[in-house]
C-alpha cells in the first residue's frame, strides 16, 4: 500500500512538472518566433547608431528571455522545497539529434554562466589603463561579448527543439492523466470561475 502511494505521489510529481515544462518551452517557442519575424540580426547588423542601439539592446533581452525559459525545466528547480517537483527527466533529451543536443548545452552553459550568473570565467575581464593624453588615464574593462544573442539560425534551431519536446511531454502527460484519473480531483467550470475569482481578490 505504501508503495503504491509512493509510486502514485512521483506520478503527480512529474505530471506537475511536465505541465509547468510544456509552458516553459511554449514561451520560448513564441520568444524565438519573435525575435525570427521582425528579424533583429539583419537590423543590426545593417543599421548604424541610436535605432541599432536600442533594437540591439531589445534582441538581447530577448535572447535572455527565451534561453532562460528553455532551460527552466532542467535547472534544478524547487530546491528549497520540502517536496520538490523534479526535473524534467534527461530521457527527453535523448530523442534529439547530436546537433540539436548540441545547441542545448550552449543553451544551458549560456544560461548558467551568462544570463541567470555572472560567472567571472565566462566573463573573461581584462581590465587595462588606456592612455587618453599624456599623464592621463582611463581604466577600460575588457572583456567577451556576454550579451551577445543566438544567431538566427540557432534560434530556428532552438525553436524546432522546444516544439519537439512539447510533443514528448504531451504524450507523456496524456498518458499519466489516465493513471492519475481517479486521483486528481475534478470540478465544474462554474466552480473554476469561482476559484479563480476569489484567488484574483485575494491577492
Amino acid at each position: 500500500m505504501k508503495g503504491k502511494k509512493s509510486e502514485r505521489d512521483a506520478k503527480l510529481r512529474l505530471l506537475h512538472r511536465l505541465l509547468i515544462s510544456y509552458n516553459d518551452f511554449h514561451q520560448a517557442s513564441q520568444i524565438a518566433s519573435y525575435i525570427l519575424r521582425h528579424r533583429f540580426q539583419d537590423k543590426v547588423e545593417s543599421l548604424r547608431g541610436e535605432r541599432r542601439y536600442r533594437i540591439k539592446l531589445l534582441w538581447q533581452a530577448l535572447n535572455c528571455a527565451m534561453v532562460v525559459s528553455y532551460c527552466r525545466p532542467f535547472s534544478g528547480n524547487d530546491r528549497r522545497s520540502a517536496k520538490p517537483i523534479p526535473d524534467l527527466p534527461k530521457r527527453f533529451l535523448k530523442n534529439l539529434t547530436p546537433e540539436e543536443r548540441e545547441l542545448h548545452a550552449v543553451a544551458m552553459e549560456d544560461r548558467n554562466t551568462l544570463l541567470a550568473h555572472s560567472d567571472s570565467k565566462a566573463w573573461n575581464l581584462r581590465p587595462f589603463f588606456l592612455e587618453t593624453t599624456p599623464g592621463r588615464r582611463m581604466l577600460v574593462p575588457l572583456h567577451s561579448d556576454v550579451r551577445a544573442p543566438l544567431v538566427h539560425q540557432a534560434v530556428e534551431q532552438l525553436q524546432a527543439i522546444c516544439a519537439k519536446l512539447m510533443e514528448l511531454v504531451f504524450q507523456e502527460r496524456m498518458q499519466l492523466e489516465k493513471e492519475l484519473a481517479d486521483v486528481l480531483p475534478a470540478a465544474s467550470a462554474s466552480e473554476l470561475l469561482t476559484q479563480s475569482s476569489e484567488e484574483e481578490h485575494g491577492r
